[in-house]
């Protein structure tokens, strides 16, 4: 028997214990690339075939979900948790910032800071709160994120008969759950066999939404659950698996990812990923690369990498370090003349274009107003009168609409823009005062797209184009590269200034690089802007890693 088919054997044997457990809960740690996707399916056709066809699947992450979707098509319906929990309640409409803004309000009313959506994340039980934010959200009429889970979960603590049940529940990447989501997804096990799949080595999310790593490590050391594992790599080119290995051998020596929970991590030979492998031997690292030449050498690497006889061209993944890095990479390359890029300059939507978009779907809209208000008044230096309304419209409650608690001349004037916005919506043509009306309340205007536009068309006649530019890339963050595998990965300003917690290591600055080291199929460069090498590079085996400095 070959190596390959040895390791063939040992990991089916792996995924049949899975499938042959009579275990109505499941936790199974999963690092990057070892086939959960695989996993999953051939859970849902199991009860398929069992007649079971009732089955769910929910993440996190939209990114993920799309892919799942397709993975677990016609096998299982799949949601994010917020998405289906909000499909539980009738009516109810979604607004991500809620919590925000009723926070915004508490500070207006009471002069106290709160962060609601901690006190929801952390299931905090405190009375006076929790009926304030109950009070502020039934008057905006909308649902959080969070308070969507959280009207659920106490909804079902009383009228335990309402709670959904499945043939199976798989919950993917279950280390990134708070916890109040975590309540929920206890809630839902009381009546369907759950599969729990997650890596604590891959928790990014405990300062952006307090999820809480401790709710898997504890579920892996029992509490009802069996435990499986999944060690085989199939994405990473041996030397990514190895340089993964030894950061978290290194971090356990200085004395960090103490509570991690143990597991294998193993590169899965075939003959072509060990064809692969042998071509891209090394972690790449290149020290003292100036941020505005970042895009040049980037160019240098992806034209040594393409291959015009290959049947598909090698994909890319860049990584920067902080979200403000993302939109001027992208510029940089676009003015190269590479033009399938994909990425986001802007991780959040335009607070005040979304309150518009409120008031373009309900004119009425006490949310939409308030949000227009808070942004419009305090450019024009009346946020006393904007707090003067918050504190009306909360005295007054749900008797009173917002709108008409603003000064009328600012209601006409806010009427009168969505009146040409809805033209724009409609691709109807606006007239030069519309347009400069446009411009002076929201700082954009269809002619400067126009303008940018030509800027584009006419830089791109002096371009010269070359085949591998037209490869596709995708420009990212650490934490919008979660669940993402491309060919290549380019992990750029990875100086320590960005990894490092002001200048400390931490175990979710661990957890970050290692994150990004696994997105890469093929090969890892890593860029720094310092001369001194990334602290977590230097963990990395000397013959793991080659410095093209």
């Amino acid at each position: 028997m070959d190596k390959y088919e040895k390791f063939k054997q040992e990991s089916d044997l792996i995924i049949k214990r899975v499938l042959d457990s009579d275990s109505v809960k499941k936790i199974i740690i999963a690092g990057p690339g070892t086939g959960k996707s695989f996993l999953f399916q051939e859970i849902c056709r199991e009860n398929i075939k069992k007649g079971k066809k009732k089955n769910l699947a929910l993440s996190f992450i939209n990114e993920l979900v799309d892919d799942l979707s397709k993975d677990l098509y016609e096998l299982a319906e799949v949601r994010t948790l917020h998405s289906f929990a909000l499909s539980k309640m009738k009516d109810s409409k979604m607004f991500f910032d809620l919590g925000k803004v009723i926070g915004e309000d508490y500070k207006i009313i009471n002069d106290k800071d709160v962060d609601f959506n901690e006190i929801l994340s952390k299931l905090v039980n405190d009375k006076k709160l929790l009926d304030f934010y109950s009070r502020r959200r039934k008057y905006y009429d909308f649902f959080s994120p969070n308070c969507s889970i959280y009207a659920l979960v106490k909804y079902f603590e009383v009228n335990k008969d309402k709670i959904p049940s499945y043939h199976q529940v798989l919950i993917d990447e279950f280390q990134d759950f708070n916890k109040l989501e975590v309540a929920f997804i206890d809630m839902i096990a009381e009546k369907s066999p759950i599969l729990l799949v997650g890596d604590d080595d891959q928790a990014l999310y405990g300062s952006f939404k307090h999820a809480d790593a401790q709710e898997i490590r504890t579920r892996a050391k029992g509490g009802g659950y069996d435990l499986f594992g999944l060690p085989f790599c199939r994405r990473c080119t041996e030397v990514i698996v190895n340089s993964f290995n030894d950061v978290v051998k290194r971090a356990k020596e200085e004395g960090f990812l103490q509570d991690r929970a143990p597991k294998d991590y193993i590169y899965f030979p075939t003959e072509q990923k060990d064809t692969v492998s042998k071509e891209n031997p090394h972690i790449v690292l290149k020290r003292s690369v100036p941020v505005k030449a970042t895009a040049f050498h980037i160019e240098k690497q992806i034209e040594k990498i393409f291959d015009p006889q290959a049947k598909t061209p090698p994909s890319v993944l860049i990584i920067c370090s902080m979200k403000n890095q993302v939109g001027p990479l992208a510029k940089l390359l676009t003015r190269k003349g590479f033009d399938n890029i994909q990425y986001r300059e802007k991780e959040e939507k335009d607070f005040l274009v979304e309150a518009f978009d409120l008031l373009l779907e309900d004119r009425f809209c006490n949310l939409g107003w308030r949000a227009i208000a808070n942004c419009l008044y305090g450019r024009d230096g009346k946020t006393d009168d904007f707090n003067n309304a918050v504190k009306e419209s909360y005295a007054k409650g749900e008797t009173v609409k917002f709108r008409k608690l603003l000064d009328q001349g600012f209601v006409s004037y806010v009427e009168e823009v969505l009146v040409i916005l809805r033209k724009v919506r409609a691709d109807e043509e606006i007239t030069e005062d519309e347009s400069g009306k446009l411009y002076q309340c929201l700082g954009s205007t269809p002619k400067e797209l126009i303008i940018e536009k030509v800027k584009k068309d006419f830089n791109d006649e002096f371009i010269p184009k070359k085949i591998y530019k037209n490869i596709p890339i995708k420009i990212t963050t650490i934490l919008g590269s979660k669940g993402l595998t491309y060919d290549h990965a380019f992990l750029v300003n990875f100086s320590d200034r960005y990894l490092l917690d002001k200048g400390k290591i931490t175990d979710e600055g661990i957890f970050n690089f290692l994150v990004s080291l696994t997105r890469s199929k093929n090969r890892v460069y890593i860029y720094t802007e310092d001369d001194k090498p990334p602290t977590f590079s230097t963990w990395i085996d000397e013959n793991n890693i080659k410095d093209i400095t």
